[in-house]
């Protein structure tokens, strides 16, 4: 207890709705470093108020108005510590990071930080991006949104009025979030996010964020999402070089409109938009990677192999762009192999993509790509070692038992190739 009260007293403050599956999990990994637990209900029917008493210090049971900003600022005037730590009941923190946490809020002139936030998606792969989620407990500090709420523009005010606040990022805390896996989604949420950021953008047309967020939520690549995707651009470079810097979703708004021009085959576009973000802001595998595709289309494959090289060898900060990160850098390897054909580099080329399987060792169209270049550079018994090696681990597939079998036929190994081809008719059977 002594080591509790003679440091700032830390308070948890979540809102939750029917999250007895996971909420337990949540407070379990935090309940040994904060001072008091404040938890808002909006609505909760599968027994997650029975668990929520358990562990609150205070709670509170409002209805639910369509605005998340308005559930988060009743925890936190609800909380009594110095400092204010966000959670929902879907994340949780590893104990190696908890001890740190302690230690930040001890810092003088720290007003808030940034974490960073891990969404993991079905077991398959995970983004990584920064939030806010680790702040002093000030009267003026507050959310703003109906949704995707945010609270770094009450401290942004406050930083402007007295310099002497900071605040930082930190990306060696990690946030672990796992509600978007499939077993445990209780609702649309994207239905639900598309209501209110509509909702909120016909409170503020001029909301930059949200018209952002309603872009991505509708999909980037479609008509209405890219509309309003280039409306949130338009609207961004009208402010000042500061401001856009200030805000931190506007490197990936500048990438992720760079992605979708290049996707519609508008490469100078995609270029231009590619120059104003790094200008602005440090660089990143997706601007590199669309200034490669942009190149690419425009006939430079000189430069396109240059940013495609520059893309492969970054690694992935965090950022909400449009694309996995494990497919982005196979497209990379992919277009890298192809300007290597292209300049008749054809051994540089099945050199890459086998660095690419051995990276991804069960990406399917890596190791078609791979094959198909063996054969062209008349290289068959390296098609024939790497396919094999790829069915042993991943199975039977149909279309890389015929390349083996091209393979063997140019191997001139004509009974080898019969009995691939032979499989690949009972695979496809």
């Amino acid at each position: 207890m002594d080591e509790i009260s003679a440091r700032p007293r830390l308070s948890l403050c979540m809102i939750v709705k029917d999250e007895v599956n996971c909420l337990q999990r949540c407070i379990d990994s935090v309940k040994d470093i904060v001072d008091e637990i404040v938890i808002v209900d909006t609505g909760s029917t599968d027994g997650t108020l029975d668990l929520a008493k358990r562990y609150a210090s205070k709670m509170a049971h409002i209805a639910w108005i369509d605005d998340f900003s308005y559930a988060r600022n009743i925890s936190i005037d609800m909380a009594t510590g110095d400092w204010i730590l966000i959670l929902d009941a879907d994340n949780y923190i590893k104990n190696e990071f908890c001890s740190y946490l302690l230690q930040l809020i001890t810092k003088p002139n720290m007003l808030a930080y940034q974490l960073m936030i891990r969404d993991h998606y079905d077991g398959i792969y995970c983004d990584l991006y920064l939030n806010t989620r680790l702040f002093r407990r000030m009267p003026s500090v507050m959310y703003t949104g109906r949704v995707h709420e945010q609270v770094t523009p009450s401290l942004l005010e406050i930083v402007k009025s007295d310099p002497t606040w900071r605040c930082d990022i930190l990306k060696n805390i990690i946030i672990e979030h796992d509600g978007y896996m499939q077993q445990r989604i209780k609702e649309d949420k994207r239905s639900r996010n598309i209501s209110l950021l509509t909702k909120a953008l016909e409170d503020d047309p001029s909301d930059i964020y949200r018209r952002y967020r309603l872009a991505l939520a509708l999909g980037a690549q479609t008509d209405i999402g890219f509309h309003h995707l280039s409306i949130a651009l338009e609207a961004l470079l009208h402010l000042s070089h500061q401001e856009i810097q200030e805000r931190a979703f506007a490197h990936e708004l500048m990438g992720n409109v760079a992605l979708s021009l290049v996707g519609g085959k508008e490469p100078k576009k995609a270029l231009q938009i590619c120059a104003v973000a790094e200008s602005l802001f440090s660089n990143h595998p997706v601007l590199s990677f669309v200034k490669a595709l942009s190149y690419y289309l425009t006939q430079n494959f000189d430069k396109s192999l240059s940013s495609a090289n520059e893309a492969l060898a970054m690694g992935w900060p965090p950022g909400s762009f449009v694309c996995n990160p494990n497919r982005l850098r196979e497209d990379i390897y992919l277009l890298i192999s192809r300007l290597l054909r292209k300049r008749g580099e054809h051994s540089w080329a099945v050199n890459t993509l086998r660095k690419a399987v051995a990276e991804f060792p069960d990406s399917r169209r890596l190791i078609h790509a791979l094959i198909r270049s063996a054969l062209a550079v008349k290289m068959p018994w390296v098609a024939l070692d790497e396919g094999a090696k790829w069915m042993k681990s991943n199975g039977v597939d149909t279309e890389c038992l015929l390349l083996c079998a091209d393979a063997a036929e140019m191997h001139g190994e004509a009974s080898s190739a019969a009995r691939w081809r032979s499989l690949a008719g009972k695979s496809a059977a």
